[in-house]
């Protein structure tokens, strides 16, 4: 008879991702480093990927993140589903190869071309971002001379050529643009050739897969296929190629793949009180019905809606609310939002870390507080 999986509960796998997301406790890590471990950062919203970094890592400061990004250590560009990551360089070859049939299929409008019709274009574009930084309106500009007839009267088509010339091209930020302070309008730049020195393709989807299950797991396939909308066959294949790789259930009976090594603590674990950032990975990295294993289906309408994943703050490994900040000359203010009443140790430690959180995030204002 076959020997059963082992059964993980939700607490177990909550603490296996928090363990993952280095939200058991800050590590002492270089930032690039740790953007691989967490496979990448969401980077949607320019201060995400440092609020996201300060609430994983020791002693950080805006600066290590800046300096990476100006070295060009860490890229900003779109990849998994079609959205923004950092990511660090050299990995960034792996995951632009690993993601570009879901970035293309993302949204796809009737009457746009085929992936291979594009390679006109794509050149192009990258030969004009080469020369200098270009905008949206820029690239928007360049690419009339390469619109089919059928795109000149249907804006829905225009509007996503522009998005094919950012994302299918393989164009990456500027590296201001990519940075804390950055809410201007984005400029994006050819990569440099170490950056167009694609990998097989099954390397690829093998770093792809087993970042996924370093930072999420353990994971189902439609898990990693949620996240990184690479095709569930180069997934499975993935999977079979990692030697000695776990097997686990949940309690729902689905087959979940793990790496040897992984962190699984017990789901009596300790968890402190931690902030997330908008669009906050360690809640993007399921299937939406899995998300419960950090996001509890009762608050989920709360904190996800329409594009939007709010700012979020974690009780006992949990989200419990969402925090806002407004930052003024004078003043700097973080506002906790919770779901249910907090009991009072939690509320203590969420007024102690959101004091420290709202000083990072806004160390000119001459005063700051922490309401809620």
């Amino acid at each position: 008879m076959p020997v059963r999986a082992p059964l993980l509960t939700l607490r177990e796998l909550n603490r296996a991702l928090l363990a993952r997301q280095m939200l058991l406790e800050r590590r002492r890590l270089g930032v690039v480093e740790a953007i691989e471990r967490l496979g990448c950062l969401q980077g949607q919203w320019a201060p995400a990927p440092y609020v996201s970094l300060w609430s994983r890592l020791a002693e950080f400061d805006r600066e290590r993140l800046t300096h990476a990004i100006d070295k060009r250590e860490v890229v900003k560009a779109t990849l998994m589903r079609g959205t923004l990551h950092l990511v660090s360089a050299r990995e960034y070859p792996a995951y632009a190869v690993a993601t570009a049939e879901g970035r293309f299929s993302a949204w796809r409008p009737p009457g746009s071309p085929e992936m291979h019709e594009l390679a006109t274009l794509q050149k192009s574009v990258l030969a004009f971002a080469a020369k200098e930084p270009r905008s949206r309106e820029d690239l928007k500009a360049h690419i009339v001379q390469h619109l089919p007839r059928r795109a000149l009267d249907d804006e829905r088509l225009r509007s996503w050529f522009l998005y094919a010339a950012v994302a299918m091209s393989g164009l990456i930020w500027e590296a201001p643009s990519a940075r804390f302070d950055h809410r201007q309008l984005a400029r994006f730049v050819a990569p440099p050739a170490a950056l167009r020195r694609n990998p097989r393709p099954e390397v690829a989807y093998d770093l792809v897969v087993r970042r996924h299950l370093g930072a999420f797991g353990p994971a189902t396939v439609a898990d990693v296929a949620a996240w990184s909308s690479v095709r569930v066959p180069h997934i499975r294949a993935a999977v079979a190629r990692i030697k000695q790789v776990r097997r686990f259930t949940d309690d729902r009976g689905r087959e979940l793949f793990d790496l040897p090594k992984a962190p699984r603590p017990p789901s009596d674990t300790s968890a402190p009180v931690r902030f997330l950032a908008r669009f906050d990975a360690a809640i993007l990295g399921h299937v939406a019905s899995e998300r419960a294993r950090i996001l509890p289906e009762k608050w989920r309408k709360q904190v996800i809606f329409s594009a939007e994943v709010w700012q979020t703050f974690t009780v006992d490994g949990f989200v419990a609310g969402r925090w806002t900040i407004a930052v003024r000359p004078k003043e700097a203010i973080l506002e906790l939002k919770p779901f249910a009443r907090l009991g009072r140790a939690d509320r203590a430690a969420l007024l102690a870390e959101g004091e420290r959180l709202v000083r990072f995030y806004a160390p000119e204002a001459k005063t700051h507080a922490v309401r809620g």
